[in-house]
């Protein structure tokens, strides 16, 4: 008679999937996926007018596992207030940074500026930061990308407490704070 095996069930790991509208947006998440090394799956060049429930839920089934289970992110810019309305309506997570990503970059290493920019001059701005003075957009090189990983959480505390009332924000920080819990529980 052989000895019954006590084995615990395995926890899956949760999935993550990211729609967004732009190469930077994709740049940066997989830069994330491969240092957090957790299954993301990107959905690039949505336009944000374009994105709807009905995309979401094909993607979502597209994904291995129970859809309810899959983290849903819509990661956009907000300088263009109908893609946000379109936004609204669909179910996930908005990642939103106003007025581009850039800003976010630039919460990495101080605070956003409290005046409206547009995104010219917010990358413009991000080239004044050593290290990024020949940034391209959709482009993450290696230094970029190990100044970001390093000052993550700066650009969490400088962005926590900003909100789409201010002219000047990124809400970048929770999938960052997600990611950083389910880093813990590996």
């Amino acid at each position: 008679m052989g000895r019954e095996r006590k084995s615990n069930p395995r926890k899956m790991r949760p999935q993550f999937l990211v729609l967004c509208g732009g190469e930077t947006e994709e740049a940066y998440i997989n830069f994330l996926k491969q240092r957090y090394r957790l299954p993301i799956k990107i959905v690039s060049k949505i336009i944000g007018s374009n994105i709807s429930q009905r995309l979401i839920k094909k993607h979502k089934e597209e994904l291995s596992g129970n859809p309810s289970e899959i983290k849903t992110f819509l990661m956009y810019d907000g300088d263009v207030p109908e893609v946000l309305d379109s936004l609204k309506k669909c179910d996930g997570i908005m990642l939103i940074s106003k007025p581009c990503i850039e800003i976010w970059f630039i919460s990495h290493y101080k605070k956003a500026p409290e005046t409206e920019l547009a995104s010219e001059a917010c990358v413009k701005q991000l080239c004044s930061i050593a290290g990024w003075e020949q940034y391209k957009k959709a482009v993450l090189t290696i230094k970029q990308q190990d100044s970001l990983w390093d000052n993550r959480m700066t650009a969490v505390t400088n962005m926590q407490n900003k909100t789409e009332v201010n002219k000047t924000y990124s809400t970048i920080y929770q999938f960052i704070n997600i990611l950083e819990e389910e880093k813990k529980k590996s």
